[in-house]
C-alpha cells in the first residue's frame, strides 16, 4: 500500500466520540495503517499523536484574533511529515467522514500527474470554495505542500479552505480537484458507486445502517 489514512480529532461531546468510531470502523475497510493527530487528552489508542490539550478552531483564531495556525493546519502538516517520513502518500479523511466504495482509487485517478487533489467548490450550503473533508497528496509533493500551506497568511486572515484554492491558483499543475462526494453538502449520493460525505447527523445514520452500509 502506497498511502497511509490520516485524520485530526478534537472531542467536544459525545457524538464526537461516537463519530470516531465509526470513523475507526469505516477506515478499516480500507487500511489498518491510519494515524489519528489528537488535540484531546481522553480515550487514546495506539493511532494517536498527542499534539497539545486544546489547538482551538479556526473560529478561534478569528475570534481571539489569533496569529499562527488552528488545530486542523497543525493536524493535516502533522500527518503530511508523518507521511513523508514513512516514505508514503497521505490521505487525509476527517474524523467524521465517512467513505464508500473504493475511495482512493478514485482519488488516485483523478490526481493523475498531479501532485494533491482535494474537494470540489460547493455549490450548495456551506458554500465553501472547496471541500477537506478527505484529500490525497502523494509523497513527492509533501513538503512542497507544507512549504506552500506555511507560506499563507495566518488562519485568522485566510480560512483553510481559501488557501487550498490559494495553491491551486499558484500551481494548476500540481494541485487539483476529486470529481466525487458531498462532504458537507446534501442530498446524500446513496446510490453512488463511490462517494463521501461528513457531518452526519442522527437520521443519516439510522437511513446508512438501514441500507447496511454501517
Amino acid at each position: 500500500m502506497n498511502y497511509i489514512i490520516g485524520s485530526g480529532y478534537h472531542r467536544r461531546c459525545e457524538w464526537d466520540e461516537k463519530m470516531l468510531e465509526l470513523w475507526k470502523q469505516n477506515t478499516e475497510k480500507y487500511s489498518k495503517h491510519y494515524f489519528i493527530v489528537s488535540t484531546t487528552h481522553g480515550s487514546k489508542t495506539d493511532h494517536d499523536i498527542l499534539l497539545s490539550n486544546n489547538l482551538g478552531h479556526v473560529g478561534d483564531c478569528i475570534r481571539d484574533n489569533r496569529e499562527g495556525l488552528c488545530g486542523w493546519s497543525h493536524s493535516i502538516l502533522t500527518l503530511a511529515l508523518i507521511a513523508y517520513g514513512c516514505g508514503k502518500d497521505l490521505i487525509f479523511k476527517e474524523s467524521d467522514c465517512l467513505w464508500f466504495g473504493d475511495v482512493p482509487q478514485r482519488m488516485y485517478e483523478d490526481c493523475g500527474d498531479k501532485g494533491m487533489v482535494f474537494g470540489a467548490k460547493m455549490t450548495a450550503a456551506p458554500y465553501m470554495a472547496c471541500a477537506q473533508a478527505t484529500f490525497l497528496i502523494k509523497h513527492w509533493c509533501l513538503l512542497g505542500f507544507v512549504r506552500d500551506y506555511l507560506c499563507l497568511p495566518s488562519d485568522k486572515d485566510m480560512l483553510p479552505e481559501d488557501k487550498f484554492v490559494r495553491l491551486e491558483e499558484h500551481a494548476p499543475h500540481i494541485y487539483g480537484r476529486i470529481s466525487f462526494g458531498v462532504d458537507r453538502q446534501r442530498p446524500i449520493p446513496w446510490d453512488d458507486e463511490v462517494w463521501y460525505a461528513q457531518q452526519w447527523t442522527q437520521a443519516e445514520l439510522d437511513e446508512a445502517h438501514a441500507r447496511g452500509i454501517v
